[in-house]
C-alpha cells in the first residue's frame, strides 16, 4: 500500500498527540497484532538528527495507534518545518511506510 499523507502543525512547548485508525484499501479495519511500529521527525531527509516520535498500539486488531512528542521535544525543536513518516514491520520482517508527511512546528512566544 502507498503511505499516507498526513500534514500536521505542533504548538513547540506543548504536549502533542494524533490518535489514529488504520484502514485497508477496501475500509475494512487494519489488523496489525504482532506488528511493530516506529516513527521519527528529521529537518530534512538527510538528516543526521531525529526525534523520535512514540507510537502506541492501543488496539491491534482494529489497526488504532497513537503518536505522541512530550512538551519536552517539542520545545527542543526550532519553529519550522519538518519531515516525519511512520514505518510498521510486520511478523515475518517485511516494512512498510505506512504515514508520512510535513510536520509545521509553531514555536512558542510564552515560556
Amino acid at each position: 500500500m502507498a503511505a499516507v499523507k498526513w500534514n500536521q502543525d505542533i504548538n513547540a512547548g506543548q504536549n502533542w498527540m494524533a490518535d489514529i485508525n488504520l484502514m485497508n484499501t477496501n475500509g475494512s479495519t487494519r489488523d496489525i497484532t504482532g506488528h511493530t511500529l516506529a516513527s521519527q521527525i528529521r529537518r530534512h531527509y538527510k538528516s543526521v538528527n531525529a526525534t523520535t516520535i512514540l507510537v502506541e498500539v492501543l488496539d491491534a486488531p482494529t489497526g488504532n495507534i497513537k503518536l505522541s512528542l512530550t512538551d519536552a521535544q517539542t520545545t527542543a525543536l526550532i519553529g519550522g518545518k519538518y519531515l516525519y513518516d511512520v514505518e510498521m514491520t510486520d511478523t515475518e520482517g517485511i516494512k512498510e511506510r505506512i504515514i508520512q508527511g510535513v510536520i509545521t512546528v509553531r514555536p512558542e512566544v510564552t515560556k
